[in-house]
């Protein structure tokens, strides 16, 4: 076996023995109750961060509605300079790489 083999198997086996330790110390009253209180002490915070998540939801939704417009707009806009652009660069490039032809090649976009 591999390297990483090994070291994925020894990782697996001790996360399945932390996750039976876990079961085993909750399966107990004594583990059951100071997970209760864990979680009490929790609640606070956890409140704090749900308030936050859904102000913080509305602003992007607020923000995406006035984007939204402005870059569909410039994003057409670009599309419709495009073939412009193309045109000018082509100008500007020297005529030597024709591939050893005289004459000029339409390319239909």
């Amino acid at each position: 076996m591999k390297r990483a083999q090994v070291a994925a198997l020894l990782a697996g086996a001790a996360l399945g023995l932390a996750g039976v330790a876990i079961a085993v110390a909750l399966s107990r009253e004594e583990g059951r109750s100071a997970a209760r209180r864990l979680v009490e002490k929790s609640k606070p915070v956890a409140e704090q961060a749900r308030s936050l998540g859904e102000r913080a939801a509305k602003t992007a939704a607020a923000q995406y509605q006035t984007l939204a417009p402005k870059a569909t707009e410039a994003w057409n806009t670009a599309r419709e300079k495009a073939p412009q652009a193309v045109d000018a660069i082509n100008s500007r490039l020297p005529k030597f790489s024709l591939n050893g032809k005289r004459e000029e090649v339409d390319v239909l976009p």
